[in-house]
């Protein structure tokens, strides 16, 4: 964890950065409703960060004097490197209001949220409103309160978009009993359209935790289960997928160009080797961007409820448990799944076990260009290499060095 945002408030946007280069100058970047607004130089003393033991140095605090009003969306990056801090994204709160909800009078008049409640108003009676932050800094939804109940409401996509995820509701997740939030209402824009979905009183499954592996294997009974829905019924790849597709391929890409520009030419041996195998894996329905915080526990029920589902489609199996359990260490997360084969109906297991191995390894590789030198990086390549009966990189054509 490289840096923090510890308060946002109605005055100031404070918190730390520690960067990557120790000793040069550390700066963030604060941006209010998408415009850049402030430059702050990380040197105030935070003591507490020396001994939690993120950093050698105290001079990495940051302050960041700003009048902001209630339902401002607050973005804080890094200035070198642009990496975004917490989950990217924060929401102004006025002091007195302690559930995030915005009246409907004041997110009218704000820029960002005002043109996206204008246009519900005439279906929905909107009374308050509180912005969802998504996993890196976007704004997704909203959750809206009306005079009887809540719901989320999926704002300003494109029309043809959001018809494609009714069809998708409609036609494949509700017929197959998926764990999902029920699908109310499209309200159409014109160009655009809103999804209004069931509001699941729950909280996220979160990063792997001490006392969170039950749910954790809750959620990949779950996930079996979603494995085993096959590809719906008159649907081609152009209906589904493109989405988790595209980001697939630009991980991939993605990985093995930084080992091609580094001249890890055993590296590169070793993830193009990875990619031939990844897309000869069998194609199974998936929900396609599974991180934990797309997993709610149902408050009262404690069943895991898979939201967003923006990147469904036919992606290589093993593909959702790689994003599911990236933040549980592969040795554990490998026992995991060998257990859930080991049950009646276990969709293809090696093939699914195989697909986790090389898709978490080229997702750690994104966040951590050297993690091939890591433990868990050797751990993950050992057991690929025993998988497919390959022989390790360094004996071919391209490999000369490390």
């Amino acid at each position: 964890m490289p840096g923090f945002v510890d308060e946002v408030g109605q005055q100031v946007v404070r918190g730390w950065y520690v960067g990557d280069r120790q000793g040069e100058p550390r700066a963030v970047l604060v941006s209010i409703n998408g415009e850049a607004r402030y430059c702050a130089l990380c040197q105030e003393p935070r003591p507490d960060v020396v001994e939690a033991g993120l950093s050698t140095r105290a001079d990495v605090g940051f302050l960041a004097p700003m009048s902001l009003r209630p339902g401002d969306l607050v973005r804080v990056s890094a200035l070198d490197s642009g990496r975004l801090l917490n989950d990217g994204l924060a929401v102004v709160m006025a002091h007195d209001v302690d559930d995030g909800f915005i009246d409907v009078e004041t997110g009218m008049a704000h820029p960002i949220l005002g043109p996206w409640v204008a246009p519900l108003r005439p279906h929905l009676e909107v009374r308050a409103l509180r912005p969802l932050p998504g996993h890196m800094g976007h704004l997704p939804a909203l959750e809206v309160r009306t005079a009887d109940t809540r719901y989320v409401v999926h704002c300003q996509l494109s029309r043809a978009h959001a018809l494609g995820l009714e069809r998708l509701y409609r036609q494949v997740l509700a017929p197959a009993g998926i764990a999902a939030p029920s699908l109310k209402a499209v309200i159409d824009h014109g160009e655009t359209a809103s999804l209004v979905v069931e509001r699941i009183e729950g909280k996220p499954l979160g990063a792997h935790r001490e006392g969170s592996e039950p749910a954790f294997r809750d959620t990949l009974d779950s996930l079996a289960w979603l494995a085993l829905v096959g590809r719906p019924g008159g649907w081609s790849d152009r209906d589904i997928g493109r989405r988790g597709r595209r980001a697939l391929n630009r991980m991939i890409v993605g990985v093995c160009l930084s080992a091609l520009r580094r001249r890890r030419w055993q590296e590169l041996e070793r993830l193009l080797g990875m990619a031939l195998v990844v897309y000869r894996l069998p194609r199974v329905f998936s929900h396609g961007d599974l991180h934990p915080q797309n997993v709610l526990i149902q408050d009262s029920t404690g069943a895991p409820i898979f939201i967003d589902w923006d990147h469904a489609g036919m992606l290589p199996v093993g593909c959702d448990l790689a994003r599911l359990l990236l933040s549980v260490p592969p040795r554990l997360a490998e026992a995991w799944i060998e257990a859930m084969q080991g049950r009646e109906k276990a969709p293809r297991p090696d093939a699914m076990r195989l697909g986790w191995l090389i898709m978490t390894y080229f997702a750690m590789s994104q966040r951590h260009p050297d993690f091939h030198a890591t433990e868990e990086g050797k751990y993950l390549h050992r057991r690929f290499a025993e998988s497919t009966g390959r022989k390790p990189p360094g004996t071919g054509a391209v490999s000369q060095g490390n």
